[in-house]
């Protein structure tokens, strides 16, 4: 049998068996394993399949969906369904990711230096719930090798960047650590985003001023996004609308996890043996399509709302469209349903 015969015959099974293949077969050995080490097995295998050309070709057409462009602020989207901040920290794996169908992309967060994070164990799966729980911190290997391996990997896709300051930066130096990385990037990105509730709100506004200012000397434009925690309060949400208009904010991604464990149905004593840390996936409840619906009645039409946080099926996602988003991210989604759940969401949103 030929090369070309084995990749077709190969794509053939996949194409058939790949709706059941990861529910009953790769999620319940990776759900075997802690969910970091999982993660880093993906992510090595996700290395080595970039090795794979004739493998790549079929992935790719595979997961592929008639596109219907969507353009936003001289950026082309090949659909509205993107992977969040936070799966690919490390940008290792961003490029093999996009051949999964998704329109854009996001990386990091990154810091101006290395960061190993919080102790481990640091990331539990919920799966009764469809959720996970986390405190990883900005486990990431810093500016300087993520500007390496962007230049490395980086192809055709909308690739956004998520920044913040190092831990340890107060003050000036955490208004330093935001400019630093967002000149060094700047001709990397197609847009960046900042943690709202990454630093107080006093140093953030200081922040945003200096890249307003930076901004306004550059020719090209690059977006900047807030992204938003998920217990904000109306009051909250009025300071961050004031904020998009005055430092000339692009948009904002709504949202991030929530601390609330209202949502989630696991025994109290698993929680409390669990710890603290940050709800994401089906336990964020609706916080998200509240505030996406809110903010699209107090924002201007041409500021982008990305709609995030717990948006597990495509029903949410089409539901976080007709909230008034205009593009949603995933990522719990992606862990519990699998990589075909991409596809499933364009379709439910074109």
């Amino acid at each position: 049998m030929t090369s070309p015969q084995r990749s077709f015959y190969f794509y053939i099974a996949f194409q058939k068996n790949s709706k059941i293949m990861y529910k009953q077969i790769i999620r319940p050995l990776l759900f075997l394993m802690d969910p970091e080490k999982a993660h880093s097995l993906l992510v090595s295998c996700l290395k080595g399949y970039r090795h794979l050309p004739w493998c790549r070709y079929w992935v790719r057409r595979f997961y592929a969906y008639p596109d219907k462009q969507w353009i936003w602020n001289d950026l082309v989207f090949k659909n509205r369904i993107g992977l969040s901040a936070g799966f690919d920290k490390t940008a290792e794996a961003f490029d093999e990711l996009a051949d999964l169908g998704f329109g854009f992309i996001e990386i990091g967060t990154v810091t101006p230096s290395p960061q190993k994070g919080n102790p481990r164990p640091r990331i539990f799966r919920l799966v009764e719930c469809d959720s996970l729980i986390s405190r990883t911190g900005f486990n990431n290997p810093g500016l300087d090798m993520i500007k390496l391996r962007i230049a490395q990997r980086r192809n055709s896709y909308v690739l956004g960047i998520n920044i913040n300051k190092n831990p340890s930066s107060e003050g000036k130096q955490a208004i330093g650590d935001f400019l630093s990385l967002y000149r060094e990037l700047y001709d990397t990105a197609d847009y960046f985003t900042i943690n709202w509730n990454s630093v107080e709100t006093e140093v953030m506004e200081q922040a945003l001023t200096a890249l307003a200012a930076f901004r306004a000397t550059r020719t090209k434009h690059v977006p900047l996004l807030l992204k938003l925690p998920a217990d904000l309060t109306e009051e909250a949400l009025n300071v961050v609308t004031a904020c998009i208009d005055n430092y000339k904010i692009d948009g904002v991604i709504a949202t991030g996890p929530t601390m609330d464990r209202t949502y989630l149905t696991a025994s109290l004593n698993r929680l409390q043996k669990i710890g603290t840390g940050s709800i994401s996936g089906k336990g964020i409840g609706d916080k998200s399509f509240r505030i996406v619906k809110f903010l699209r009645g107090h924002v201007g039409k041409n500021v982008l709302i990305v709609g995030a946080g717990g948006v597990m099926t495509p029903h949410d996602a089409r539901t976080m469209l007709d909230a008034g988003a205009d593009m949603i991210q995933i990522y719990s989604s992606l862990i519990y349903e699998g990589p075909a759940i991409v596809k499933k969401m364009i379709k439910a949103t074109q």
